[in-house]
């Protein structure tokens, strides 16, 4: 695990009844404990019955014993040392698997989506527990089994979905009937794997979703500062007003040849200041961050008396805490972040223990996150994730449903996207875990040119090496994950669906895609970096510091801010893709920062391939884009997040006749500004109506026809109006041609002719 290189220096009762009725489409996660490394975790719709298999197995006939999932693939390049030794102490968790996988993921889905009878009934920890935990009685029955191997399983978590199970690897060995051997990785690295899955008793494995922690395969280490700190040169020049917090002489207006910003900059950069003015700070709300190493409070102290602020800054130990020290960096940046945008937020520092040896372990990971989420947290961001080419199945199964439960529980979860542009490991086009996850708001890079007026390109220092302060914004397709419904729906206009999306990596069924990474992006390049005050290599000072790591937190305090706005009224937003791509398809341009320039191929990595582009829309090197703060907060609030509703103008009754020429112009309003598409139905023939609402042309057949009008806007609302189109006969023309009596044609006889037409039954020809 690494953190998204942090840094680089320059200087409930009722609802339990509910059915879960709008889902979510492709396969689901039932039966993905019994795959390996190319398993895709998709959005999926399913019956409200349990795991596959599920049924109670009677004790005259039990079920034989049976291997959970597949041995981890080793990655490219390791080579096998020897067996590991016996007495290592190995700490794993045993994930149980959902009552239904298949109603937890429609659940996840329709809790976070405008419009269904379910969005924001979000559920508690203990109702969750209740409502997608696993029976009293399938708890047992993998405890007893446990039990019976010689394991002794630790308290069940608040979920009710992790048994922590702590013993050395012969005891492992033997209770799973495996094996452990030792391997040393492409960079040197020591890491051990199991040697195949573990076995259950057949009792208990079909109760058991995953068993992470068996390997240390997935675990990167960790990214620390790529050159020597140095401090920043510092100026007096005037501060960006914004309403927000504001820094002290020492580091206010840094000079422009420093080219790094602080937070007022930044909060004037991505317009938080409509936000501060209407006295939005982001108090009331609690952010959590992921962090896997310590920091000194002397930094955040140092930060807050600069700024003026006072925020509250708890520390959360999970298995044991991360100790003391400065760490690498990471966790005073990101607590730092969140204090200079959203200060009146409550931030809580959830810390795991350091990598020992370079090593974080699956089950260390997943303890941190089944912390954060189980807490009372609105809004949680991390900076620390795998490459996806590095990690195996289970963490990724075990992730999948502890993200559901926060989409569930109306949690918003950011993650950096990773700092090596498309190729994040491997020299191979990679996306980084956790921000690939369905559930999760994948955070990109951007370079920050300028604050006023805004400009911005997709990150990439290439040629620039990492060591030199280079990187790229994180960003493609997933090997994992299927592409989630708030993406395959977007708006076409979006470009979600582009040339280089595909289905490939993830095994996508025909005519689907993967996953796509990021959703979103902010400020990375760590030539404009982030001001920040730690204690570095060499001393305790105001460094700048950059990457997808800080983007990630900015975007968490943004939500902070959005979550507290008198708009919202008090309900947090939640799982934030589905509301993002909603108001990017109805107004994007208020909406966001389209950032159209640049790529993420970092070439240092060696891909010659190239990709991704930066595009018109949405693109997998930024995203949707940059928020337009305090437009996109109302965008994310506006109703509750209630569907946009469009009004038709009825045209009224209209008349016209056979082959006359037809011009009228519908309308129609879109309450949330979206660009709308007309269409009817019933018009008389011979007439059509243009997607932008003209109904044009000229009518063939008489009669009357009641019409349909319908307005339909990029979030697929609709408005209808009914009206009729009377068409009648054309006014018949009369003519005349007199008689012909001889004489050539002459008319002998006027008079007569005109007594003949004075005559009854007389008929004109």
């Amino acid at each position: 695990m690494k953190p998204r290189s942090w840094a680089v220096f320059i200087g409930v009762a009722a609802l339990l009844a509910i059915t879960f009725v709008v889902g979510r489409t492709g396969p689901t996660l039932a039966d993905a404990a019994a795959r390996d490394t190319s398993v895709t975790v998709s959005q999926g719709t399913g019956s409200a019955a349990g795991p596959a298999g599920s049924a109670l197995v009677s004790a005259a006939h039990p079920a034989p014993p049976k291997r959970v999932g597949h041995g981890p693939k080793l990655p490219r390049g390791a080579r096998r040392l020897g067996a590991l030794a016996a007495g290592t102490k190995i700490k794993v968790d045993v994930m149980l698997a959902p009552s239904s996988s298949a109603a937890l993921a429609d659940y996840a889905a329709n809790v976070s989506s405008p419009g269904n009878a379910l969005y924001h009934h979000y559920l508690t920890v203990s109702q969750f527990a209740a409502t997608f935990g696993p029976s009293a009685a399938a708890i047992s029955t993998v405890k007893a089994s446990l039990r019976a191997d010689g394991l002794t399983p630790g308290p069940l978590s608040a979920n009710h979905l992790t048994l922590p199970v702590t013993a050395t690897a012969k005891q492992f060995a033997g209770a799973f009937s495996i094996g452990f051997d030792q391997y040393r990785l492409s960079g040197g690295r020591i890491a051990f794997a199991n040697t195949t899955a573990p076995l259950f008793q057949g009792a208990a494995a079909q109760y058991v979703s995953t068993v992470v922690g068996l390997d240390t395969l997935a675990t990167p280490q960790p990214i620390g500062p790529a050159q020597t700190a140095k401090h920043l040169v510092t100026g007096v020049s005037p501060h960006v007003v914004t309403g927000g917090p504001q820094p002290c002489s020492t580091i206010a207006g840094l000079p422009a040849s420093v080219g790094v910003y602080t937070a007022d900059q930044l909060a004037s950069a991505y317009n938080f200041s409509g936000l501060y003015g209407a006295g939005d700070e982001g108090a009331g709300v609690s952010v959590a961050l992921v962090e896997f190493e310590p920091n000194l409070t002397s930094d955040i102290a140092a930060y807050q008396a600069c700024y003026g602020t006072s925020t509250t800054v708890n520390y959360v130990p999970v298995d044991g805490g991360a100790g003391s020290g400065p760490g690498v960096g990471e966790a005073a940046a990101d607590i730092e972040d969140i204090i200079g945008l959203a200060p009146k937020a409550t931030i809580d520092v959830y810390q795991a223990p350091p990598p020992v040896n370079g090593l974080i372990t699956g089950a260390e990971v997943l303890d941190e996150y089944n912390a954060v989420v189980q807490s009372h947290a609105q809004v949680i961001s991390t900076s620390w994730g795998f490459c996806e080419a590095g990690i195996s199945s289970p963490l990724v199964i075990a992730e999948n449903t502890i993200f559901q439960e926060a989409a569930a529980q109306g949690q918003s979860v950011f993650a950096a996207s990773g700092d090596d542009g498309s190729t994040d490991c491997e020299s191979a086009l990679n996306v980084d875990d956790p921000a690939s996850q369905p559930e999760v708001t994948g955070v990109g890079g951007t370079s920050l040119t300028s604050v006023s007026p805004l400009a911005q390109t997709a990150w990439n220092n290439s040629p620039v090496s990492r060591a030199n302060g280079g990187g790229a914004s994180g960003g493609g397709i997933s090997a994992f994950n299927a592409m989630p419904s708030y993406q395959s729906s977007a708006a076409a206009a979006l470009n979600v669906i582009n040339p280089n999306s595909s289905g490939s990596p993830c095994g996508a069924s025909s005519g689907s895609y993967c996953r796509e990474v990021p959703d979103v992006s902010a400020s990375a390049d760590i030539q404009h970096g982030y001001v920040t005050y730690l204690t570095g290599a060499q001393e305790a000072g105001w460094y700048a510091l950059g990457g997808t790591s800080l983007a990630a937190p900015l975007w968490a305090a943004f939500t902070a801010l959005t979550d507290a706005s008198s708009t919202c009224a008090g309900t947090a937003i939640g799982f934030a893709n589905p509301l993002l791509y909603r108001a990017a398809a109805a107004n994007y341009g208020a909406n966001f920062s389209d950032i159209t320039s640049g790529n993420n191929d970092y070439t240092p990595d060696g891909y010659i391939g190239g990709l991704y582009p930066a595009r018109t829309g949405y693109d997998m090197a930024t995203g949707l884009g940059s928020p337009n703060g305090a437009n996109l907060a109302r965008a994310l609030c506006t109703k509750g997040g209630a569907a946009n509703t469009v009004t038709v103008t009825n045209p009224g009754s209209q008349t016209t006749t056979v082959g006359a020429t037809v011009s009228l112009q519908t309308a129609a309003t879109d309450s949330g500004g979206a660009s709308l598409t007309f269409s009817a139905t019933g018009l008389p023939p011979g007439l059509s109506i243009s997607a932008a609402g003209l109904i044009s042309g000229s009518p063939s057949a008489a009669g009357t026809y009641p019409v349909t009008l319908t307005a339909t806007d990029t979030t697929n609302a609709s408005g209808s109006a009914t009206f009729t189109f009377t068409v009648n006969k054309a006014a018949q023309s009369i003519s005349f041609t007199p008689p012909d009596y001889g004489d050539g044609g002459r008319v002998r006889d006027p008079d007569r002719h005109r007594r003949r037409l004075r005559e009854p039954g007389d008929v004109l020809s």
